[in-house]
């Protein structure tokens, strides 16, 4: 069975970088994950999506500040940089079924 494994909360100050760590186990070749963010009252919305052969893709509002990559140790961190307080969400990582 795929597994994913992610921190329940994270502080950090506006203006400054967090990485949010997302590890997973699997058993598909497929090494590919996606992260979602959900405000307030809003429905999950597609952060990025981000695989082990460089690829993926980000959201539009996500472009500038948002960046992951698949890394070797089974771990896929996102990292925001500058932020900002409508940054203050819940992050999901999650695996394709």
């Amino acid at each position: 069975d795929d597994t994913v494994d992610q921190p329940l909360h994270v502080t950090e100050f506006e203006g400054e970088s967090v990485t949010l760590d997302c590890k997973y186990t699997t058993t598909s070749q497929s090494q590919e994950l996606f992260w979602y963010i959900q405000r307030t009252d809003e429905s999950p919305k597609l952060v990025l999506q981000s695989n082990s052969y460089g690829g993926g893709i980000n959201g539009t509002e996500f472009q500038e500040r948002f960046y992951s990559e698949v890394k070797p140790s089974k771990s896929v961190p996102l990292i925001i940089q500058r932020l900002r307080v409508s940054d203050s969400a819940l992050y999901y990582c999650s695996r394709p079924q």
